[in-house]
């Protein structure tokens, strides 16, 4: 029986799986097992994307359907904050795979994670200090992707920690209406300024390469990848 096998996967064997041996009467036995790993972060990516599109969907909705129903106002709102919210799970999430993944490779000692440990630094500033370190990312751009990281894994964890906590009302400017502070924080706009920066985070990560090989061979598998999902042009 054959074994499906993606793009950027990775494939091998384990200790134990590939073996040939002969008997007594000179007859062989072979064993192979393949092994496998199919990379998740650009899955996330795509779950990402398709929400962002059905929130696009949804926000023209909201522009060309809105009317006096509160009831019609609720369901419109709702069809966007959900997949809204959404990309920013997935978004996060992606960053979170790529912080675990180039950790490895960041010469990151005890003595740091320590540090980190007893500051309580975010998450967001430990993803951001690990794609510096791997990628050596001048003042500049680091100071940019720590922006971006930070922004959204502060609305990822919003969503998958949330708090009941009552907050000030919000406006937005395509609902005559006040909302929860979700329904403007997760709009559409929103949510695709989050897919696009961290789509953009990697393309630029892709383009200026690692000085470890196996850090450029790991992205060109997820480039593969993305380009099998869609998410990226064959020449990106």
């Amino acid at each position: 029986m054959g074994v499906l096998i993606f793009e950027g996967m990775k494939v091998g064997f384990l200790d134990g799986d590939f073996s040939i041996s002969i008997d007594e009467e000179g007859k062989t036995d072979a064993k192979l097992v393949l092994s496998t790993s199919y990379n998740v972060l650009p899955l996330w990516l795509r779950i990402a994307h398709d929400n962002t599109v059905l929130s696009h969907k949804a926000s023209n909705d909201i522009t060309e359907k809105w009317n006096d129903n509160v009831e019609e106002q609720k369901a419109i709102l709702l069809a966007e904050l959900t997949p809204s919210m959404q990309a920013f799970v997935a978004c996060g999430t992606a960053l979170d795979a790529l912080y675990e993944q180039l950790k490895p490779f960041a010469k990151i000692s005890e003595e740091d994670i320590k540090i980190w440990r007893e500051n309580k630094t975010s998450r967001a500033a430990q993803i951001a200090e690990i794609i510096r370190r791997v990628y050596k990312l001048n003042k500049d751009i680091f100071k940019a992707f720590r922006n971006n990281i930070k922004s959204i894994i502060k609305y990822r964890d919003e969503a998958v920690h949330p708090t009941h906590e009552i907050k000030r009302t919000c406006t937005r400017p395509d609902v005559p209406v006040g909302v929860d502070w979700r329904f403007s924080a997760y709009r559409y706009h929103n949510g695709a300024i989050c897919y696009r920066r961290t789509m953009e985070m990697f393309v630029h990560l892709y383009e200026k390469g690692a000085s470890d090989e196996k850090v450029n061979e790991n992205m060109e598998n997820m480039f593969k990848a993305f380009k099998e999902l869609g998410l990226v042009s064959v020449n990106a």
